[in-house]
C-alpha cells in the first residue's frame, strides 16, 4: 500500500470511528415517564399545570434534545434489550380530564409529541362534564395517542378492611371491567394499568402479573430492565412538581440499578401491628464506587435520612420517626460516577389503619 492509499485508509478509519462512537454514546438503556393530570388554571393546583407551564415543559424538552417517545415503543425497547435514544422521555396523563383534550392536546400536536392517557371509565360513561367523551378519546386514539386503563371508578384498590379472596376478586373485576369498556369503545388497547393514587400491594401486583398487566405507580424514578413491571415509576410534573428548576434534575436522572421487585409490601397496616417506620431494603444490581455510595442521600417526608450500607451492594433506609397516615415516599438519589446527572430511586408506602378512605 503506497503512502497516498495508506493516508486515505487511515482517514477513512478515523472517520468511520467518528461515526460509530457517537452512536454508542447516545444510546441508553432506560427512560423516564412524566405524570400529569389537569392542564388547567382553574382545577385543583395539587394536580394541575397551566397551559403556559405545560408548554414551557414541552419547549424545554425540545430545546434540550430530549426524545419524547411513544410509551409502548419505549417499554418494548427496554424489555427486548434494544437501545433507547439518550434522554428518552414518555408523557402520561391520568383520569382523562377534558382539559387534557382542550388545552394539552393542541400543544402536544404542536410539538408532535406522543402521549398516553389512563382512563377511569365510569365518568366517561356518565358524561361527566369534566372528563372527556368517548368521541374525544376516539379522536385521540386516531391521532396515535395511547389510551389505557385507570380502573372503572378510580376506587382505592387497597384501602380495604381485609385482603382476602373477595377483595382481590372485586379489585380485578373493577380493572377488567374498565379494560372491556375501553376495548369495546376504542378497539384494541394495551394491557396496562395506572393504579389510582399510585396505591397497590403485593397480592394485587402478583395477580396483575399473572393476568399479563403492566402497571404504573406514582412514585418517582426511571424505567429499566431491572424495574418492577407491576409498579413502574413516573415523575409527577404538576402542582408542586411543575417547576422546571427542580424538574430538570429529574428529567436527566437515571434509575438506580436495584432489584425493585424485592422491595417490601408497600402497605403498612398499623391496625394489624405493622411498624409505621418501615425499612426499605435495597439490593443493587450493579456495584457502585465508594464515592457514589458515600454521596447517596435519602429524603423522607422532606427530611434527609442517611442510608445504612451493609456491604457494597446492599443498603437500608428507615424513617427516624413514625410516618403519618396516608401516602409517604422514600426518595434516594446519588451522583452518577463521571456524569453530572443523578441516580434516582423511590418507594411509596401507604400507612393504613383499615378505616374508611378519604375523599380526594
Amino acid at each position: 500500500m503506497n503512502y497516498k492509499n495508506l493516508r486515505a485508509f487511515l482517514l477513512l478509519s478515523v472517520f468511520s470511528l467518528g461515526l460509530i462512537l457517537p452512536l454508542k454514546s447516545i444510546a441508553a438503556d432506560s427512560f423516564n415517564i412524566l405524570l400529569y393530570h389537569h392542564v388547567s388554571s382553574t382545577m385543583p393546583r395539587s394536580t394541575s399545570i397551566t397551559a403556559k407551564e405545560f408548554e414551557s415543559h414541552l419547549a424545554y424538552l425540545k430545546a434540550n434534545d430530549y426524545t419524547v417517545m411513544d410509551l409502548a415503543t419505549a417499554i418494548e425497547s427496554v424489555q427486548q434489550g434494544n437501545p433507547l435514544p439518550n434522554k428518552a422521555i414518555a408523557i402520561t396523563f391520568d383520569d382523562a380530564w377534558r382539559d387534557i383534550y382542550l388545552n394539552g392536546f393542541p400543544l402536544l400536536k404542536k410539538y408532535n409529541y406522543p402521549f398516553t392517557v389512563f382512563v377511569n371509565t365510569d365518568p366517561v360513561d356518565q358524561n361527566n362534564r369534566h372528563t372527556m367523551t368517548w368521541d374525544m378519546l376516539r379522536d385521540l386514539k386516531q391521532h396515535g395517542v395511547i389510551i389505557a386503563n385507570h380502573t372503572q371508578d378510580h376506587d382505592y384498590l387497597v384501602r380495604k378492611p381485609a385482603y382476602d379472596g373477595q377483595w382481590l376478586t372485586q379489585a380485578l373485576e373493577n380493572i377488567d371491567y374498565a379494560q372491556q369498556r375501553l376495548t369495546k369503545e376504542l378497539g384494541e388497547v394495551p394491557k396496562w394499568l395506572a393504579y389510582p393514587y399510585g396505591e397497590y400491594n403485593d397480592p394485587l401486583k402478583a395477580a396483575l402479573k399473572e393476568k399479563g398487566y403492566i402497571a404504573f405507580g406514582q412514585q418517582s424514578g426511571g424505567v429499566a430492565e431491572f424495574s418492577d413491571w407491576q409498579a413502574l415509576p413516573r415523575f409527577p410534573a404538576a402542582g408542586a412538581y411543575s417547576s422546571l428548576k427542580t424538574l430538570k434534575t429529574k428529567l436527566a436522572s437515571q434509575p438506580f440499578p436495584a432489584n425493585y421487585t424485592a422491595f417490601k409490601n408497600p402497605v403498612i397496616r398499623i391496625d394489624q401491628g405493622d411498624q409505621n417506620q418501615p425499612i426499605l431494603d435495597v439490593a443493587l444490581t450493579q456495584s457502585q464506587k465508594l464515592g457514589v455510595r458515600q454521596q447517596l442521600s435519602c429524603f423522607i417526608v422532606g427530611e434527609r435520612q442517611m442510608p445504612n450500607w451493609q456491604n457494597k451492594m446492599n443498603f437500608t433506609v428507615q424513617a427516624d420517626k413514625a410516618l403519618g397516615k396516608g401516602r409517604n415516599r422514600y426518595n434516594c438519589t446519588a451522583p452518577i460516577w463521571g456524569q453530572k446527572n443523578y441516580y434516582w430511586l423511590s418507594h411509596q408506602w401507604l400507612i393504613y389503619a383499615g378505616d374508611a378512605p378519604p375523599k380526594e
